[in-house]
């Protein structure tokens, strides 16, 4: 995975393999805070080239107010960190990140 993008505090975009993914950061109370791992749809990606950053920040903000870490939040199933490749795309994020947190 390579950085593209990010949003301080917010989240990071990355890409590998041609693919882009979104790491969102997401939180609740105390106990929760987290990020979720998503590999932008179709129809995102193309969002993402009308939008932009300011885009990004938005599906950001929707995927912390679906509350991603229940399972009736839409993002839920989409969080690649929660599959059982979980650990290694941990792994490649923060190695991805390293030099820019």
């Amino acid at each position: 995975m390579r950085y593209l993008d990010h949003e301080p505090g917010g989240w990071f975009l990355l890409e590998q393999d041609g693919s882009r993914y979104l790491d969102a950061r997401y939180s609740y109370t105390a106990l929760v805070d987290d990020c979720a791992l998503i590999r932008l749809s179709d129809a995102e990606l193309k969002a993402y080239r009308l939008g932009g950053h300011d885009y990004l920040s938005d599906l950001a903000t929707r995927i912390h107010n679906s509350a991603p870490y229940l399972e009736k939040s839409r993002f839920f199933s989409r969080d690649l960190y929660r599959g059982p490749d979980g650990p290694q795309y941990r792994r490649a994020v923060h190695d991805a990140l390293a030099g820019h947190t």
